[in-house]
């Protein structure tokens, strides 16, 4: 039985292992009762997509029972931080991935990887897009004011603070930035480089 805890209910998740795109299994860990499903860093992209039948099942019980709402902030199963919204432009906006930014693991409510698996789908091949949602993304990323990128995945799972947030802390990132600048240009310069 793993150690880890279900952010929703607070309960032991279950060990299950599926395939990869590669060949190989992957060891992920489930929610036995709101079947939510917990991908290690980096499991969530090989995942195959063949195994979402198996890991995401549609149950028209489960559909039709009452659900409580959790009105607490999630952590994360395994090293109990706060997990963070995970966003990405190639995602729908209703869907909802939680990510931990410490160790980096993901969070998917029963649905959600089939939701995610269908959309990286439908992004591995333009074609099958329609010509709205191509317009749509378009638009998306001509107004992104930054790409997110490996190097600026947690700027991607969170909001930008507000700029009137702590104005010492912004003026002491600054000065470090400007002296940072003042002492590679020294070094360049006795250095010739």
């Amino acid at each position: 039985m793993s150690t880890a805890r279900c952010p929703n209910c607070d309960v032991p998740l279950t060990p299950v292992t599926a395939r990869a795109r590669t060949g190989y299994l992957l060891a992920l860990d489930q929610c036995p009762r709101c079947g939510g499903l917990w991908c290690d860093r980096w499991e969530l992209f090989p995942l195959e997509a063949a195994e979402v039948d198996r890991l995401d099942p549609v149950d028209q019980q489960a559909l039709w029972a009452p659900v409580a709402t959790v009105k607490r902030d999630l952590k994360c199963p395994r090293c109990r931080c706060a997990l963070q919204r995970f966003r990405d432009p190639l995602l729908p906006e209703d869907t909802h991935i939680e990510r931990c930014a410490a160790c980096e693991g993901m969070w998917l409510n029963r649905g959600e990887l089939r939701r995610f698996k269908a959309r990286r789908a439908l992004a591995t091949n333009p074609a099958a897009l329609p010509d709205a949602h191509v317009k749509a993304l378009s638009q998306r990323y001509a107004s992104a004011a930054r790409w997110p990128t490996v190097s600026h995945l947690s700027n991607a799972t969170s909001p930008a603070p507000p700029p009137d947030e702590d104005p010492a802390a912004i003026k002491r990132e600054l000065m470090w930035g400007a002296a940072w600048i003042g002492a590679r240009a020294l070094l360049r310069l006795l250095l010739h480089i």
